[in-house]
């Protein structure tokens, strides 16, 4: 049993902690707001961007996972809650040193834009304070003493996450040339991929510096918009997607993270999204 805590206990945070006390760890959570459940979890309230308020982290720690998600879509959100947030915590556990801490991240932090395939090695110069914010908090945690692993992902999808579904559903319409590369990783698999990489790292396994966390298949927004509307059945009058969507054009590789062993719940949109939309009433 090991001693692992959480840090930003939302989507996926949140349900790793639940998987990791399902499992037999012995987990804390931190989050903003108070919680009280019968999850099995030991809730810590605090503000990663108030150093202050996290004094006291638990001793003895195996394991720390960074998972907050900036409340406001703001270059300043963005650097107190990634950037701040995550030297903060690496501070407070000063003299307190996890074997590892894992941060995740965002594909956001590549700025190729025209259909290149990217992985862990492609050059990073992120245009967005987006990705220079999370790429900043790549850099603080790789350069820290304490080991840690940064995970980026792609676009998640899943329970609760449906605006590609509602982009579709009302006549959604991208041109198919020039294609607009997307990649995407539902929930679960996003969830289980820190499970793999913890395990791994539970275990004594030699873990990489960058892991980048996407589906096997790379699709065009064309392609993921028709597909949808089909399998919806009725749905409104073509218009063109906003801009914003179309802001990421790039393929990426997740040959590292299976070559580590982690096999898909979801290996590419169709199969995740099929479920989706089953669920939704969409038979």
């Amino acid at each position: 049993m090991a001693k692992i805590l959480v840090v930003g206990a939302g989507d996926v945070g949140g349900n790793l902690a639940v998987r990791l006390a399902q499992e037999g760890h012995q987990v804390w959570g931190l989050r903003r707001s108070e919680q009280q459940d019968d999850t099995g979890i030991q809730w810590i309230q605090a503000d990663v961007t108030e150093s202050e308020t996290l004094i006291g982290l638990p001793e003895g720690l195996d394991v720390v996972v960074y998972s907050v998600a900036s409340p406001v879509f703001s270059r300043e959100g963005y650097h107190q809650y990634y950037y701040r947030g995550l030297r903060h915590v690496l501070k407070a556990l000063k003299g307190n040193e996890p074997k590892r801490v894992f941060f995740t991240s965002s594909s956001s932090v590549y700025h190729q834009m025209n259909g290149e395939w990217v992985d862990e090695t492609s050059e990073t110069t992120p245009g967005s304070f987006a990705g220079q914010e999370l790429l900043a908090a790549e850099q603080a945690l790789i350069k820290h003493a304490i080991p840690g692993t940064v995970v980026r992902f792609t676009g998640i999808y899943g329970p609760g996450r449906n605006r590609m579904i509602e982009q579709a559903r009302r006549g959604g319409h991208c041109d198919p040339e020039p294609p607009v590369w997307t990649n995407r990783i539902h929930r679960d698999d996003c969830v289980n991929v820190l499970m793999h990489l913890i395990g791994k790292s539970l275990q004594g396994e030699a873990l990489e510096d960058v892991y980048l966390a996407t589906d096997d298949l790379p699709a065009t927004l064309f392609d993921v918009l028709e597909w949808m509307k089909d399998r919806i059945g009725e749905v409104e009058p073509d218009h063109d997607v906003p801009e914003v969507t179309r802001r990421a054009n790039r393929r990426c590789s997740n040959q590292r993270l299976k070559t580590s062993g982690y096999e898909f719940l979801y290996a590419n949109y169709q199969d995740g999204y099929d479920v989706l939309l089953t669920e939704m009433g969409y038979e």
